[in-house]
């Protein structure tokens, strides 16, 4: 008998065992990945079909498909994205999402249909992709804006702690949360000031400070910094006369040259602002040269367009407060675009 059955403590039966059950192991293994696959595929394709539309722009459910058509279709889905075309865009995105299970075009198919307006259903897809990849920083990022723009702070909130616990710095998303949930409230502008002056006093950040002057511009004063000159620079242009300190212009040169060239004050500042735009025109007034005014073009740090406008969130790539301000000249007008208060 024993020589039928080696004893359990010769080493070849040792060594056959433990390769039995590595094998075993791996099998099982790579049987649970492709199970687990096939059930996101599963899940993918019942997803798919709450998006499903007998309104569809092109006729996909006809169109046959070829794995050498994926690349093509997806440059084509862009390209119908970026002009504008988003039934298009969004009809390919589940074509090819159907016939490839490739979680990764769900990210476009959630910002089609964001561009396209649809914020609960962008919501909805970009919650199916943190199923499957929790740590989806570009998903989670989208949804924190989604909740945002609907208002849903709590939810926006949420999203920030998890970012937060991912190590990203989100400092500048909560302060502009923190001012936009403010701003919505029903509490009275005095209130308001009160609560964004706090967040100012705590955090530093230019964006509450120019919230500040936006709501009350002469008890913003008192929070100025001669440091934030430049950040802030087209809003103390476009302030009137009667908003403005004279007695801080008084004390900081680069404010004496910006009121100066406004016709606030008469005397020229000895020294310069520190912007080229400022001081030119400050030179053509003193000898003469009115016809000339100060223009503002805000740009992008992140994606680099530029926008006629300030803005707290980029229009193109929702960076938070990411914008450098270039101040140029142009032919003087009568009345500015706006004026604040």
């Amino acid at each position: 008998m024993e020589a039928l059955f080696p004893s359990y403590n010769d080493p070849i039966v040792s060594i056959l065992l433990l390769l039995g059950t590595i094998f075993a192991i791996s099998v099982i293994s790579y049987a649970y990945s492709l199970w687990k696959q096939e059930q996101k595929s599963k899940e993918l394709q019942r997803f798919l079909k709450s998006f499903d539309s007998n309104e569809c722009l092109l006729d996909t459910k006809s169109m046959p498909f070829e794995k050498g058509m994926t690349k093509p279709l997806f440059l084509l889905a862009l390209a119908y994205e970026k002009s504008g075309e988003y039934a298009k865009a969004i009809d390919l995105f589940v074509y090819l999402i159907h016939h490839t299970n490739d979680n990764s075009i769900l990210l476009h198919l959630a910002s089609a249909y964001h561009k396209a307006g649809f914020l609960k259903r962008s919501i909805k897809i970009y919650r199916q992709i943190l199923r499957n990849f929790p740590r989806n920083k570009e998903a989670l990022y989208e949804l924190e804006l989604l909740y945002e723009k609907l208002n849903e702070f709590d939810k926006a909130r949420e999203v920030l702690e998890v970012l937060d616990a991912q190590g990203e710095d989100v400092q500048k998303e909560q302060i502009a949360l923190d001012i936009l949930e403010i701003k919505h409230s029903k509490i009275p502008k005095e209130k308001q000031f009160e609560e964004i002056a706090k967040i100012y006093s705590e955090q530093e950040h230019i964006l509450a400070l120019r919230e500040l002057f936006l709501l009350d511009p002469q008890r913003a004063w008192g929070y100025y910094s001669e440091s934030e000159f430049q950040k802030i620079v087209d809003i103390l242009w476009k302030l009137k006369i009667n908003m403005v300190d004279l007695d801080i212009i008084s004390k900081h040169i680069p404010l004496q040259q910006l009121y100066y060239v406004k016709g606030v004050i008469d005397g020229r500042a000895d020294g310069k602002s520190g912007i080229f735009a400022i001081d030119l025109l400050a030179s053509a007034k003193a000898a003469g040269d009115e016809s000339a005014d100060l223009a503002f073009i805000y740009i992008c740090q992140n994606c680099r367009h530029s926008y006629p406008l300030p803005f707290s969130r980029c229009p193109n790539c929702h960076r938070v407060y990411n914008y450098k301000i270039e101040v140029s000249i142009e032919e003087s007008r009568k009345e500015s675009g706006y004026s604040l208060q």
